[in-house]
């Protein structure tokens, strides 16, 4: 038998997945429902980590250690509750105190990464209005049995935004009465099986919960949350997947995933599969699979392994490109699965699409065997208030340029939503982002951001976003940098109901950073 050894293990099975998410400050990956660049968060001045300038050095698996620091900011806006662009506009000074904590531990029976921050906002005039807003991602790793047995755990505590078709903005100060807390948790203890030449068993289960509330939300309607039930999930994972580097693989998979809501109908995503592989060159594989997988119908209800689907394509790398290419038959028609990195010495181009029954909780779970890494690590979810269960047809693209003065980043993304419960009604959210990082001196960074996004929505509105923001970064010591922040966002609604509205805000924000 061949001896697997943990860390190989934690690095492909567990490493590889959800401990991306909370890998670097600066790269901030999570869902959203909002646009990006929320100017209450760090301001890190920069998308890598190498560039150094007001960075928040995030420790991993591959660099343990621990990060103690605090945020003090001064923030200013002219539109505090987003009131329409008619409406009269309440101004507002807040300020910010926001310690944070970053740490990650690699030991021969505990791997994990801990992501936590604490902000809370004063606001001048209006002490009854003053919050806490936490935000924490966590994932660990006990080895309980060498080369065998394995418990993961995760951790996940956020704010998002109930209706997007309201005013929501880009950040947790504004007081809209439109975001909610959401807690996320799971545990799953899993067992590695090595048959040598025969291949790799994985059995898993996982136990997630999905808990919403608005504790510490100031001026927060309660009401806006009912109807939207706390959530568990029960998942089972079964993988037989062949040994590498052979001329022939294949790989056997079923898993099973029930959400369970306190009350209302529980929804399962099942899929049993079998995998082949054929290496004809030493760039080139060809890929085939089949199997079934649930159908989902028009009311709401679904078959377990009630329809047949099949896929075939390609995977061809070399040193500089990964390129993968799928196209099949899925219950609900043509399907097709699609991805693309190159890495040149200044260029990196990634591009990805995805199609997947899914819906809310699954996301906010990030549990979906289909799901992809979006490029830049941002994906919009729905409204906590869609629960229906849709197909997911997602695509993102971004190509960054190392400059010798900086680096220029785009990113485009799209995502379809069709609803089987509301006769294939479709909802949308199309995105795009321009980063411009311009190295000024040693220490200092003045970046540039405009982004664009369109959000149509089932019952026809259609919000269109735009926002732009100037950030400069200066770095005084190792442990010591400020930043200044322009933001400008605005919001144009059409058809909308009548308490949507469209809406301009400017934020202004200063802030310090010392790393103790």
């Amino acid at each position: 038998m061949r001896a697997l050894s943990t860390s190989a293990v934690l690095s492909s099975i567990v490493l590889g997945g959800w401990l991306t998410g909370v890998a670097a400050q600066s790269v901030n990956v999570r869902a959203r429902n909002s646009l990006s660049s929320a100017p209450d968060e760090q301001a890190t001045g920069a998308e890598d980590e190498s560039v150094g300038v007001g960075v928040i050095p995030q420790p991993s698996i591959d660099s343990p250690g621990t990060v103690l620091g605090v945020t003090l900011g001064e923030l200013y806006t002219d539109n505090l509750r987003l009131a329409a662009s008619a409406k009269p506009k309440q101004t507002g000074w807040i300020t910010e105190i926001q310690p944070f904590f970053k740490g990650a531990w690699d030991s021969p029976r505990f791997s994990g990464v801990l992501d936590y921050t604490m902000t809370g906002y004063l606001y001048a005039g209006q002490s009854r209005s003053d919050q806490l807003a936490h935000d924490l991602r966590a994932g660990g790793t006990f080895v309980i049995l060498p080369q065998h047995f394995f418990l993961d755990g995760t951790a996940l505590y956020g704010r998002e935004v109930i209706n997007n078709e309201l005013p929501a903005g880009s950040g947790t100060f504004f007081l809209n009465n439109n975001l909610a807390n959401v807690a996320r948790g799971t545990l799953s203890p899993y067992w590695i099986q090595d048959f040598d030449n025969v291949g790799t068993m994985t059995l898993r289960y996982t136990l997630g919960r999905v808990v919403y509330n608005h504790h510490g939300i100031p001026g927060q309607n309660g009401a806006l949350l009912n109807g939207i039930p706390d959530n568990t999930s029960n998942a089972l994972q079964f993988g037989l997947v062949s040994p590498e580097y052979q001329t022939w693989g294949w790989n056997l998979g079923y898993s099973d995933q029930r959400f369970t809501p306190d009350y209302g109908r529980s929804t399962e995503y099942a899929v049993a599969k079998l995998g082949a592989a054929w290496q004809i060159s030493n760039d080139t594989k060809l890929l085939a699979d089949a199997g079934k997988e649930n159908r989902f119908l028009s009311d709401g209800t679904s078959r377990k392994l009630g329809a047949v689907f099949w896929d075939v394509g390609f995977d061809w790398s070399d040193i500089r490109d990964d390129f993968k290419f799928l196209v099949g038959h899925r219950f609900y028609g043509r399907s097709y699965q699609f991805s693309w990195t190159r890495t040149a010495a200044l260029l990196t181009t990634t591009m990805s699409y995805v199609e997947q029954p899914t819906d809310l909780n699954q996301q906010l779970l990030e549990q979906n065997p289909g799901a992809i890494t979006v490029p830049g690590g941002i994906y919009y979810l729905p409204s906590l208030r869609n629960l229906r269960t849709y197909l997911m047809k997602r695509a993102a693209a971004s190509a960054s340029y190392t400059m010798p003065r900086g680096s220029l980043r785009m990113a485009l993304y799209d995502e379809r939503r069709t609803y089987f419960l509301l006769d294939n009604r479709d909802e949308r959210v199309a995105n795009a982002n321009l980063d411009w990082l311009f190295d000024i001196g040693a220490s200092t960074t003045l970046t540039t951001t405009l982004g664009w996004q369109r959000y149509k929505f089932q019952d026809g509105q259609i919000n269109h976003n735009h926002y732009a923001q100037l950030t400069l970064v200066h770095q005084v010591s190792p442990n010591n940098f400020g930043s200044l922040r322009l933001r400008r966002d605005s919001r144009n609604v059409q058809s909308g109901a009548p308490e949507a509205h469209g809406y301009r805000v400017n934020v202004l924000f200063v802030q310090w950073t010392h790393l103790f």
